[in-house]
């Protein structure tokens, strides 16, 4: 079970709230989705930041992630998406 909270401070469980980790993006997630059949797997929105377009305008987009192991490591799938899931 994934908790989205406030001000990019989002929690996991692996066993009902038996103990809860920090799930930590670096961004804030808007949107969390599980893969069917792979319970470490999930997809993740957030949108992209300033900071993102060193000499460029900045262009806010929604980036698509994708984790295998339950948020410790992410890696970007997709930006300037609409709507994903598996």
């Amino acid at each position: 079970m994934i908790f989205l909270g406030s001000h990019g401070i989002n929690w996991v469980t692996t066993d009902c709230g038996v103990s809860v980790k920090a799930l930590n993006h670096g961004r804030t997630i808007q949107e969390y989705v599980f893969h069917p059949t792979e319970k470490e797997w999930g997809l993740a929105s957030a949108f992209s930041l300033c900071e993102d377009y060193a000499n460029e305008p900045c262009k806010i987009t929604k980036e698509v992630y994708v984790t295998k192991d339950l948020g410790k490591n992410w890696n970007l799938f997709g930006s300037y998406v609409v709507q994903f899931g598996w």
